[in-house]
């Protein structure tokens, strides 16, 4: 019997999968670790069904790890709902192509570094990691901190979990220049739609955003959160303080190192920093394996060339390698080349990078 429709889920390492808040295991899960399944309701309590989400083979039934515990079935009230389930992910919640492959690719996942056509979603350790570090602050109702250097993905890793939340949850404040807690009462106060005009004394403001904010299970999302001051941070705090369980929001902190040390040399702060995840470069060995899977340019490219490449100028950053990436499709194209070779590399390179290291002015 064909079963009902389900939805995409990505096995865990551990052959886990997560669905509507609970963690599911199977005989066959295991084998499937890091790719994805297609989950389905099962008239069994503490169970779901599963198939190939590429040719709807029969994969065996899953069990909940707690089987006592009870499965919603329909949207709870928004003050007391829990927060919405969210997935290890590879950036993107479409069925994959095979069972094996490790990518996908969708109309609705995050933009890539200069909308670069045809890169596709590559699941690496640290994207899988922060889509289950995000579930579990969600599920928690934490404050978690995701950092680390500029161009490794960080935000691309967060928006593309977040997919599984409701986008009205979803609260994403992001200011490229410092901002004050006044900036952010007033983001916040457009990103709930509330009506009317903005309070004027901050204790109003503040008693507005703390009731509004424990209507639904929200998750803030605070990007480029090096940009934040300690008051920043201490506000954002205060407004999570005054929940309570299911009504308190989630936050995330996404950001560079300056985001880190700030939370962590603040031991208010950081004892309630749930998850602590730091984005690093990729190693060699996973640019070996990632990029070729990144843009179908780079598939048939020899080891050598990619490592040379990622020495060069790559430093093992999604970034750099899409603006490489880029200009090897440009110079590919200009050349009326059907392959990538040393010459169009070293050419992409000599763009793609300053000439010469950037003199600060104190060494001038």
């Amino acid at each position: 019997m064909t079963p009902p429709p389900g939805v995409n889920r990505l096995v865990g390492p551990q052959g886990h999968i997560r669905w509507q808040g609970r963690t599911y295991t199977g005989a066959l899960t295991p084998a499937h670790a890091g790719t994805r399944v297609t989950v389905h309701p099962s008239p069994q309590h503490g169970q779901i069904e599963l198939t190939d989400p590429a040719t709807g083979q029969d994969l065996g039934t899953a069990r909940a790890l707690h089987p006592a515990a009870p499965i919603p079935d329909t949207t709870p009230e928004p003050t007391t709902a829990p927060a919405p389930p969210l997935q290890p992910t590879t950036q993107g919640t479409e069925p994959m192509t095979t069972t094996t492959d490790t990518t996908t690719e969708t109309s609705d996942d995050p933009d890539f570094y200069l909308d670069l056509p045809d890169a596709r979603i590559v699941a690496t350790e640290a994207l899988l990691e922060a889509g289950e570090n995000i579930a579990d602050t969600i599920d928690a109702r934490a404050m978690s901190c995701i950092y680390g250097d500029a161009g490794l993905g960080k935000t691309f890793s967060v928006l593309a979990a977040l997919k599984e939340v409701a986008p009205d949850l979803v609260l994403l404040l992001q200011f490229r220049s410092r901002p004050t807690p006044r900036d952010i009462r007033m983001e916040l106060f457009e990103a709930l739609h509330l009506e009317g005009k903005p309070p004027a004394h901050p204790s109003e403001f503040d008693r507005l955003l703390k009731l509004s904010l424990a209507r639904r299970p929200y998750v803030l999302v605070c990007d480029e959160a090096q940009q934040f001051s300690r008051e920043c941070f201490e506000f954002v705090r205060h407004l999570w303080d005054t929940g309570r369980k299911k009504n308190r929001p989630a936050v995330l902190f996404v950001g560079g190192e300056e985001c880190y040390k700030t939370l962590y040399n603040e031991p208010a702060l950081a004892s309630r920093i749930y998850i602590w995840q730091e984005f690093t470069p990729m190693e060699p060995d996973e640019v070996l394996k990632n990029i070729p899977l990144f843009h179908p340019v780079w598939a048939s490219v020899p080891a050598d060339l990619i490592n040379f490449i990622d020495l060069e100028a790559g430093g093992g950053t999604f970034r750099m390698w899409s603006k490489i990436t880029h200009h090897v499709l440009e110079g590919m194209k200009r050349r009326g080349l059907s392959e990538v070779n040393e010459t169009i590399a070293r050419w992409a390179i000599h763009r793609a990078r300053p000439a010469r290291p950037v003199r600060r002015d104190d060494d001038r």
